[in-house]
């Protein structure tokens, strides 16, 4: 064997033999250090109990004041007076104002041109009574015309001048009495301008019908008011009313009278049912609650979450929130021996606070309250400590 393979092999020796005495030092190092503990999860729990739950169907329902008025104009004119948003007002207070000189100036106009025509219309009268005199002596000259003629005392050219005259009498008669028609028909239609206009004039003023509240305007002063374009709202102070789509059938359990549940942004309420609306449009029906005054400070025309009762559910009762939905399915997580346990379940009905379910809980005293993201971090056999219960 050369001098220089045997160098060689002493070398890897040394390496190996520094490695392995590298390794065994980590070893002990490591040795050395204390092992980091396992903390136990604090979590809240729920006590699992046997029962009845109320059932219920959540849908969407629009949140609107009884009292409730979008004001709009009737005519262009300029706005000299608004209530601003948010003033309080109380039946009969002003809350716009419009500029009223142009149908006053159009009113005065027509009341004008009203009397001149009701003066041509005595004319013409006194014309329908004079044409009329004319007619009734032609008719008589005609018929003695006639009888003349019969005996032959006359010539047939005289009856036909008679006749003539006769004829235009009738027909002098009849453009009078047209023209009179004519004049009524005008005066007619400038005092239904003038009414109309009358009736624009009391619109230049607009005043709370009920109290409550400028919800909005949508003019300022100085602005053109437009025909049919909303002015203000006005949203009255009181009860209000939430109206919400359902299934017919399901409707049909429902009655006058019943408690259901109204919700926003996770505060509820009781809401009674006032009527039940049978439309049956697209299979669904109308559901009218109400509320008392205004419980979430909301402005009209918000949708709110409504909970309508469909019967009940026999089960394990559980919190709403110590459900959890995973790829496979619903769980809860109890509590065995200070230890997680994921147990399936079937969520057959579920409110606001507490859902009813199906599973394999008769060994479960206590279930993990949380919210989504808790849940969703507990794994199976995971060390737990019980914070405090809620029931």
């Amino acid at each position: 064997m050369g001098k220089s393979k045997k160098i060689f092999i002493f070398v890897v020796l040394i390496v190996i033999l520094i490695a392995i005495f590298s390794v065994i030092r980590k070893k002990r190092e490591l040795a050395s250090f204390e092992k980091p503990k396992s903390y136990p999860l604090v979590v809240n729990t729920f006590n699992v109990k046997q029962g009845e739950l109320e059932s219920y169907q959540k849908f969407l329902g629009e949140f609107r004041p009884e009292n409730d008025a979008l004001v709009s104009s009737k005519f262009s004119a300029t706005v000299l007076y608004v209530a601003n948003e948010g003033t309080k007002v109380k039946k009969g207070d002003l809350v716009f104002k419009l500029d009223s000189s142009d149908i006053e100036s159009n009113i005065s106009a027509l009341t004008y041109s009203q009397k001149a025509i009701l003066d041509q219309i005595d004319s013409a009268k006194a014309q329908v009574e004079a044409s009329n005199t004319q007619y009734i002596n032609a008719k008589k000259e005609y018929e003695r015309y006639k009888g003349l003629y019969e005996k032959e005392l006359i010539s047939k050219e005289q009856l036909e001048n008679m006749e003539n005259l006769y004829k235009q009498a009738l027909a002098n008669k009849e453009n009078a009495l047209s023209k009179v028609k004519q004049l009524e028909d005008q005066a007619k239609s400038v005092a239904g301008q003038i009414e109309s206009l009358k009736s624009n004039l009391n619109y230049t003023e607009y005043r709370a019908p009920f109290d409550g509240v400028v919800a909005s305007k949508f003019v300022n002063v100085g602005d053109v008011a437009l025909a049919g374009k909303p002015l203000v709202e006005i949203v009255g102070s009181g009860k209000y009313l939430v109206y919400v789509n359902v299934p017919t059938e399901l409707a049909l359990k429902v009655k006058k009278g019943d408690v259901e549940k109204v919700s926003y942004n996770g505060r509820s309420v009781d809401a009674v049912v006032e009527d039940v609306l049978q439309s049956a449009q697209n299979n669904l029906s109308i559901i009218k609650l109400s509320v008392s005054n205004n419980p979430f400070n909301l402005p009209a025309h918000t949708f709110v979450d409504v909970f309508i009762k469909e019967g009940k559910c026999d089960g394990f009762i559980v919190h709403a929130n110590s459900v959890v939905k995973k790829v496979d399915g619903y769980y809860v997580i109890g509590i065995k021996d200070s230890k997680a346990h994921l147990v399936p379940v079937v969520v057959k009905s579920k409110t606001l606070t507490e859902a009813c379910v199906d599973g394999n809980l008769s060994t479960i005293d206590k279930v993990v309250v949380g919210d989504e993201s808790l849940l969703q971090r507990i794994y199976e056999g995971q060390k737990l400590i019980e914070f405090r219960g809620e029931n």
